[in-house]
């Protein structure tokens, strides 16, 4: 069975309301007309604002939305954890602080089951600290610097975010590349997803044209576009 993980660098507030490129490519990659989509908001401290859109908007494209929250009442069991995502076709997971939702995560059990979601099919996808807690590592400022911080595993090497669009992402990933020789490192813009099939990159979406992602090496010319 394949295994699916997309990847995004980064979202609009406008992209955060409306179907993109990229979320079509995420409902299409399910294999189903109307898949089940699980939203889990850990990393953003289950903001109801952008729970209440992100609802909106896949359930335009005809999706059914469930939510899983840690910091609203009521509060789920083990098993209501372990049913959501059983039942998801595609589980997304937003941005927010990458340490506090790993932290989260773990004292509740949803890493495991996460990963034996993604082992039978279901899609893993998520925005920026959601799309960095797949990898081994991921480039992050959730503890108040730019750091390599320890993600699922689940793909190999690291990913940054935002490179093009905030301040010192690309000076400070390509040093740690280069310090530590993490590898494969990728770097994505905002409006830009990465689909990795099986472990290995398979392609790339943009909603945003102009942006880019990108392959990051320790040797030069250390940034290289990724190809479509």
């Amino acid at each position: 069975m394949d295994t699916n993980i997309i990847v995004i660098g980064g979202e609009s507030d406008a992209e955060m309301t409306r179907m993109t490129l990229i979320d079509e490519h995420i409902v299409a990659s399910s294999g189903k007309a109307r898949p089940n989509v699980l939203y889990i908001s850990t990393a953003n401290g289950d903001d109801r604002t952008k729970i209440s859109n992100f609802i909106a908007k896949y359930q335009s494209a005809g999706c059914t939305v469930t939510t899983l929250t840690f910091f609203i009442a009521p509060f789920p069991s083990t098993d209501r954890v372990s049913s959501l995502i059983e039942q998801a076709d595609i589980i997304y997971v937003a941005g927010g602080n990458t340490r506090a939702m790993l932290a989260t995560w773990r004292e509740f059990g949803v890493t495991a089951r996460l990963k034996a979601a993604w082992e039978t099919g279901t899609v893993l996808c998520g925005v920026s600290d959601g799309a960095i807690c797949w990898f081994d590592h991921g480039h992050s400022d959730s503890g108040g610097a730019f750091a390599l911080i320890d993600g699922l595993g689940l793909l190999p090497g690291a990913l940054c975010p935002h490179f093009s669009s905030e301040a010192g992402r690309k000076v400070s990933f390509v040093e740690l590349v280069c310090l530590q020789g993490i590898q494969p490192a990728y770097a994505v813009d905002d409006g830009v997803a990465l689909h990795f099939k099986n472990d290995q990159y398979h392609r790339l979406i943009r909603s945003e044209a102009q942006n880019c992602a990108y392959k990051v090496s320790a040797s030069p010319p250390y940034v290289t576009s990724l190809p479509e």
